[in-house]
């Protein structure tokens, strides 16, 4: 099965590049993909390579190769930016419908001590015909500009979340120089979780490095949006 898998993606990246029989002046590569028991669940992130290992202007693909039975959706995203290394992608049901979502996340930032994200989702609906629509998703940044509150007072940082009051002393870190305000939004993730998705960011007190915790922030479908419902908060 292992080597059928493989051979299989290998046919679908050269019918890909090679179908129309024309040189590409960049070159078209999987970034990622989940391969299923059944074709039509197999799932392929296909975008340009720019230099170095940026990539950009994203097809999402659902199903086989372009020779396959029944063919395959394909869905254009020209303004999607992956700035390095590989994007994370997901299959799962994150709204309750019965249906799975497809879900991507690029790498927007990455550099020393960064790795900022970018969220996308695909909600999967039949009306009659299975097709793929994308959600809006509330940002890490504006989800925790909602909930939650931070403090410094000398070398106690103060986190407010709801009726929630956490206190931590930045100093047990050995950071003894914080140049700034607590803040969060270099250090992120986003991955779904038994059917929830959520998404995460690092709380520092003055660079990156000088973490002292993290936020968690979980996500609920409204019917228009996937929006940001609690923020809980752990210490490192």
């Amino acid at each position: 099965m292992k080597t059928i898998r493989k051979y299989f993606l290998c046919l679908v990246v050269m019918i890909l590049v090679c179908h129309t029989g024309k040189a590409y002046a960049v070159q078209r590569v999987v970034t990622s993909h989940i391969i299923s028991d059944v074709w039509y669940e197999n799932i392929f992130l296909i975008a340009d390579k720019v230099d170095g290992m940026a990539t950009k202007n994203f097809t999402v693909q659902v199903g086989g190769g372009v020779d396959s039975v029944g063919g395959e959706l394909l869905y254009n995203f020209p303004n999607w930016y992956n700035s390095k290394f590989a994007p994370k992608l997901f299959y799962e049901d994150i709204n309750s419908d019965g249906l799975k979502e497809i879900i991507v996340a690029l790498i927007s930032g990455a550099g020393s001590g960064v790795s900022t994200k970018e969220i996308h989702v695909l909600n999967q609906l039949h009306d009659p015909y299975r097709r793929y629509e994308e959600a809006p998703v509330e940002s890490i940044n504006d989800a925790v500009k909602r909930f939650v509150k931070m403090e410094q007072n000398g070398n106690e940082i103060a986190i407010q979340i709801g009726k929630k009051k956490y206190l931590v002393d930045y100093l047990k870190f050995g950071y003894y120089t914080p140049v700034d305000r607590p803040g969060v939004g270099s250090i992120e993730d986003y991955k779904p979780e038994n059917g929830v998705l959520y998404g995460y960011t690092t709380v520092f007190v003055s660079i990156p490095e000088a973490s002292i915790g993290s936020l968690k922030v979980k996500y609920h479908w409204d019917g228009k949006m996937y929006k940001a419902e609690s923020v809980t908060f752990s210490e490192a």
